[in-house]
């Protein structure tokens, strides 16, 4: 069976479908090991209910299943035996019941016993080299294939036949070119996946591997043939059971994240809330579940996370609208996970507070758009690291912003933003040049760094300022020495200069565009003797272009990246003040939300049945690869611009509320790990 006669139905897989999900939940999953079937339920919901969490996730099915199931598919656990009653699944349910606690059903349908995979080698993954894929005794199958493809919705369907679930979760849901153990494997070779590729692809061999000619096709391929699957299971449960819910991918309707640490893997300290921005914004209209891990690594299960790490997890995701979840290996009572109480502090806070994360919804004025990471010229996450020193600038300049996944530029509407920043993107789809000139046309501001506007051949977007490539600096002895000038210095000793590292397209500008920010260049710097000889350059590193009713800003350097690299702040700021500029162009503009405090400070803004909510997260624990206690930042003061009268209050911790001409002003005390300022629209009275 092919992708294409399964072919990805988009509205289906965007189409928001109503459930218990729609109102905040929070999640706690005992992730349990054979080993475990005989768990105490009733003790086990009395840690879930301590912890704050309404919902429970259990392992019921696929690898193995927790409950006496009757199908050839499965491998029923062995110490269910040793249980009175034999099914974990059914006393769990009964319990949770009586509690009014929900129960979703842990599924991975990524691996089967090696019986089955001897039976059915034509379900199983197939290295290039045409090897199965085995780890601990489990043989990984193909989403291509029929054990996924037919046979887990007979599982489902056994499930749904003998248990009142609240939903599923689907764990490992995709295709396995890396196993538990790191190892890359490759593109899978399986005849399914031959056959489905080129018929999607119209290509007649697959990629081995990433980096091949191919691999961007495959991940096409292995994108559809996920979305077409999940969207097939969410119509089973939907007509099965209307009021069980699927959390999974983009086509479920709870969208996933798990937030989780990795040996050797650098940490991004604000993965989590991109990573649940960037899902908002593609689909507004879903809810999304973060699952917070409260061991170090996968393969160091017994071993805890520090517990400012996993209260940073939460703490992003409910500020970005997500609900929160904790995931311990086995019992309850078993693994010393002290990260538990910092998880449990969040998830407290979230079920406190229901008003305010009701429909909490994005809402701030400036989008910062994430690239493709496949969108790569040779050096792997370029694209990647302008949009994270762009994302750490406006946090540490307190800018409000929301990130949106390049590939649903296409759709963004034309109010959405007022600004929307566009972070090296090489490759934008005729579509969403489309969607961008009709935001800028109706009076939208466009700041695009890097190689973003600018075409394979040279030429430029035609709206943009830029006309043509005129040359590429990305040679590292070509830029060293060279700078870009900030201010409008005749002479370049003296003047406000910048490093120009990075890659720098340099333009021929379009006769109306208005050319700023001046380049420097390259003269000897050493020996100290022969350190001189600059002079202001004739060539402009910025220009800005009236477009309809909207403006466009181009900056055809990496400057983010060179900001990730260096932590130089007039780096930072040469890019946040262009978004800035936007942002208050106009009579008398002013920042809707202000904050005075430490650059630590994130500022969060977002909606709900409550009114304006701004989150504020407080950074200082980050330090080298994880994070530690924060330091209390004292005396921030939150300025509304504009909302004077507004009945306003802190949720965390103390504040006072005041007007100051037409602004409200919000005086926070101190913010520890989080505080939550929410400024009603209308109604109420002042705390």
């Amino acid at each position: 069976m092919s992708v294409t006669a399964r072919h990805t139905d988009t509205d289906a897989e965007e189409r928001v479908r109503p459930g218990w999900w729609d109102e905040p939940f929070q999640v706690f999953q005992t992730n349990l090991r054979e080993i475990d079937a005989g768990l105490d339920v009733e003790g086990t919901l009395d840690a879930v209910q301590e912890h704050g969490a309404n919902v429970w996730l259990l392992n019921v099915g696929g690898i193995l299943s927790h409950y006496p199931t009757a199908l050839d598919v499965q491998t029923r656990n062995p110490h269910l035996a040793e249980r009175p009653g034999g099914d974990l699944v059914g006393d769990a349910l009964t319990a949770a019941r009586r509690r009014g606690v929900r129960l979703l059903a842990r599924m991975d349908f990524s691996k089967v016993a090696p019986a089955l995979a001897d039976a059915h080698p034509e379900w199983c993954f197939v290295s290039p080299s045409g090897e199965r894929q085995e780890f601990e005794g489990l043989v990984s199958v193909c989403p291509s294939a029929e054990y996924y493809q037919r046979r887990i919705f007979d599982v489902l369907d056994e499930v749904l036949d003998r248990y009142d679930v609240d939903g599923f979760f689907f764990n490992w849901f995709g295709f396995n070119e890396v196993d538990y153990a790191g190892r890359v494997h490759g593109v899978c070779h399986c005849a399914a996946c031959r056959a489905g590729f080129a018929e999607h692809t119209g290509l007649d061999r697959l990629p081995d591997r990433a980096g091949e000619p191919g691999y961007r096709e495959w991940r096409g391929y292995a994108t559809a043939t996920i979305n077409a699957l999940t969207t097939r299971v969410r119509a089973h449960i939907a007509a099965r059971r209307p009021d069980a819910g699927l959390i999974l991918g983009t086509a479920a309707d709870v969208l996933f994240h798990e937030a989780n640490n990795a040996m050797g893997r650098p940490l991004w300290p604000y993965a989590t809330g991109e990573a649940v921005s960037a899902l908002r914004s593609a689909q507004p209209g879903k809810p999304v579940m973060v699952n917070a891990v409260a061991f170090w690594d996968m393969p160091y299960r017994l071993a805890d996370e520090q517990p400012e790490m996993l209260s940073q997890y939460l703490a992003q995701a409910i500020s970005r609208g997500a609900n929160p979840s904790t995931y311990i290996m086995g019992p309850t009572d078993g693994i010393a996970y002290a990260g538990l109480s910092a998880a449990a502090a969040v998830t407290r806070f979230h079920r406190d507070h229901r008003r305010e994360y009701t429909g909490l919804a994005p809402a701030a004025e400036v989008g910062l758009v994430r690239p493709d990471p496949l969108d790569d010229d040779g050096r792997f996450g370029t694209g990647t690291a302008e949009h994270r020193g762009l994302l750490t600038g406006l946090v540490e300049r307190h800018v409000p912003f929301d990130v949106v996944p390049a590939g649903v530029l296409e759709a963004l509407s034309v109010d959405r933003f007022r600004v929307l920043v566009l972070p090296d993107v090489p490759s934008l789809s005729p579509g969403a040049v489309e969607a961008l000139e009709r935001f800028v046309l109706a009076g939208g501001s466009l700041v695009a760094t890097g190689r973003s506007g600018i075409r394979a051949d040279g030429s430029v977007v035609e709206w943009f300022p830029g006309l043509r490539v005129t040359r590429v600096d990305a040679d590292r002895e070509t830029l060293k020495s060279s700078y870009v000038q900030l201010d409008q210095s005749a002479q370049v000793e003296g003047a406000v200069l910048v490093p120009r590292p990075g890659r720098h397209h340099r333009l021929a500008w379009r006769p109306d565009a208005a050319l700023r920010h001046g380049l420097v260049e390259r003269a000897p710097y050493g020996p100290p003797e022969k350190a001189y000889g600059h002079v202001p350059g004739a060539e402009f590193a910025c220009g800005s272009r009236r477009h309809g009713a909207g403006t466009v800003l181009q900056l055809p350097w990496t400057a983010g990246t060179a900001y990730h690299d260096t932590r130089l702040t007039r780096l930072r700021d040469l890019v946040v003040d262009l978004v800035v500029e936007r942002l208050v162009d106009r009579p008398g503009g002013r920042l809707p939300i202000t904050v005075d405090g430490p650059e630590q400070l994130e500022v969060v803004v977002g909606r709900s049945a409550a009114g304006l909510v701004v989150h504020l997260l407080n950074h200082s624990g980050q330090r080298g690869n994880g994070f530690g206690p924060v330091v209390p930042l004292r005396d921030v003061v939150l300025r509304a611009t504009g909302l004077a009268g507004r009945p306003a209050r802190a949720l965390a911790g103390t504040a006072t509320v005041l007007d100051d001409g037409d602004d409200l002003v919000v005086r926070i005390a101190t913010v520890t790990e989080l505080e939550v300022v929410v400024i009603e629209d209308e109604g109420g009275s002042r705390a």
